[in-house]
């Protein structure tokens, strides 16, 4: 009774690391019934992605300016009934204040930053995001829209520079007036017990679709960088320099029939029970997009097994490092922990610019590992970890590097744990 009731509190505990469960966001483009055309820019180069403090002063920054004028195509606007821009955000330089967006000349639009345990970020963080800012309809026309970036820095003439990787334009239409394919989760149905790796099926004409995306809702690790914990889960990020931005680390996007899915839960941690739900967006052929309802209710059950999450305690702001920098920061396990138990480790680790070539390797307490990051880019990855290399109580996580080329910076929310072990 001892061990299951320490087990217990263990879970309960990494399921409600520093936080309270943050409520629900709203997300209008996983809203139900939403029916809306996605219109995407996605930059390369070494220019075209900087948005750059016009008043800058120094001369690697001015180099960048003015800012570049971009275009986007819209061929859509019958029946628009509200828009949102959503971008793969690198935060760029810190201490860069008042990252706007606007369109076709008309007013600059506030892009929101991250939170913090419910706060805004402040800008002496790294992050790399996914902000969502609404546009107005008389902002925009059909044919070519031209973008433009801009921002300033807590010094007027300082180097003010964020990363505008690539951007969705969402117009949304009157259901009633925009033709859509509809369609719905068939199974799991709300209230159903899951078990690992469940099967997704769907109820929907193959022969009208084009694709289909599924999310899922609950209480994970901060994959886009939102500061949102209890989220659905997924981000929208170039994979590689000079390549579209695409979904990761959602349920799955699917692009042929039969629109079957099989949803890796390897990495999802223990939820209270009926927290879990599922939705889908479906595009027809016609390029527009639906939203199903969601699935609720549902539980996910390990009968023998659990899956508990570990984040860093207090986060330091400035997490970056080089020529002969080292910063640690802590991530807590319970005082009980058993490495005996231990099934399997994983470390949440995203960088910008975590390039081996560049960087000495990271240590987790004794454990010394390669980055595996990349050069002058984003990387998000899950980490194989020993479980030997853990310890309970405080597990000290270490960077350090030499180069006097660009940083290493770890990026919001942070590393963090997962542990699977047995019960």
């Amino acid at each position: 009774m001892l061990l299951q009731s320490l087990y217990t509190s263990w879970v309960l505990l990494a399921l409600l690391p520093n936080e309270v469960l943050e409520a629900q966001p709203t997300q209008r483009y996983l809203a139900p019934g939403a029916v809306y055309k996605e219109f995407m820019l996605h930059n390369s180069g070494d220019r075209a992605w900087r948005v750059t403090n016009p008043h800058a002063k120094d001369s690697g920054a001015k180099k960048y300016l003015p800012n570049p004028v971009l275009e986007l195509e819209i061929d859509d606007l019958d029946g628009a009934i509200g828009a949102e821009a959503m971008l793969d955000r690198w935060g760029g330089h810190l201490h860069t204040l008042q990252p706007t967006i606007r369109f076709n000349q008309n007013e600059w639009l506030t892009l929101p930053p991250p939170v913090k345990n419910g706060q805004l970020l402040p800008e002496d963080y790294y992050f790399q995001d996914n902000p969502v800012v609404p546009v107005p309809i008389t902002h925009l026309k059909v044919g070519t829209n031209t973008i433009e970036g801009d921002c300033r820095h807590t010094k007027p003439d300082g180097w003010g520079q964020w990363g505008l990787y690539s951007l969705i334009l969402r117009v949304y239409f009157d259901p009633s007036r925009k033709p859509h394919e509809r369609g719905r989760i068939m199974s799991p149905q709300s209230g159903d017990v899951l078990p690992e790796n469940p099967k997704i099926r769907l109820d929907l004409n193959p022969e009208k679709v084009r694709r289909v995306d599924l999310f899922a809702w609950y209480h994970g690790y901060d994959e886009n960088g939102d500061g949102r914990f209890g989220d659905w889960h997924g981000g929208w990020f170039q994979p590689q320099r000079n390549t579209p931005a695409e979904w990761q680390d959602h349920v799955a996007t699917l692009k042929a029939a039969p629109f079957e899915a099989t949803w890796n839960t390897r990495w999802v941690p223990d939820q209270p029970a009926g927290q879990i739900q599922l939705i889908a967006r479906i595009q027809g052929q016609n390029s527009v997009w639906f939203v199903t309802d969601a699935v609720d209710r549902l539980t996910l059950k390990r009968p023998n097994e659990t899956v508990t999450l570990h984040r860093v305690q207090d986060f330091p702001p400035d997490f970056g490092v080089r020529v002969g920098q080292r910063k640690s920061c802590v991530i807590p396990l319970p005082d009980d922990f058993d490495p005996e138990r231990i099934v399997e480790v994983g470390l949440h680790y995203r960088t910008w610019h975590g390039w081996d070539k560049h960087h000495e390797p990271y240590q987790l307490n004794d454990l010394v590992q390669a980055h595996e990051g990349k050069n002058h880019h984003y990387h998000y990855h899950i980490h194989a970890i020993p479980p030997g290399a853990l310890r309970p109580g405080g597990n000290v996580f270490t960077i350090f590097s030499q180069t006097d080329h660009h940083m290493l910076e770890i990026l919001w929310p942070g590393p963090a744990l997962l542990v699977r072990q047995k019960r």
